[in-house]
């Protein structure tokens, strides 16, 4: 099963990040609620990138409240969140892209100080 501290385990062992988060999302979608819930409840091991942490703790925030599972507190620690550092934008987007994405963003990223683009959990 994936989960989100496997993407963690697994990045940290070399694997490709968004990859993971892709496969984890596939499977997530495709759970009953009390797999999806395993799947976030255990808190991501430190990553080599400042932002794969907020970022785990933001993707489990907003699917927590998008299927009405209770958020795990882990999510709450301080190590999850960019305040005081600088703002992180995916794609490394500049110019104008940056306030669209600042408008954009679900809240559960923007309040770690993440700006991406609202569609960021969705699978095709």
């Amino acid at each position: 099963m994936e989960s989100i501290v496997n993407i963690s385990k697994r990045t940290n062992a070399g694997f490709d990040f968004y990859l993971l988060l892709g496969d984890f999302l596939d499977e997530f979608y495709k759970e009953s609620a009390d797999i999806q819930l395993q799947m976030i409840s255990e808190p991501p091991e430190d990553m080599n990138k400042q932002e794969y942490v907020p970022f785990l703790a933001s993707v489990a925030h907003k699917l927590a409240n998008d299927f009405r599972l209770e958020p795990p507190q882990w999510m709450f620690e301080k190590r999850c969140y960019l305040n005081g550092r600088n703002p992180y934008f995916a794609c490394n987007v500049k110019g104008n892209l940056r306030s669209l994405f600042m408008y954009k963003s679900p809240s559960e990223f923007k309040h770690r100080n993440l700006f991406v683009d609202e569609n960021v959990l969705i699978r095709v």
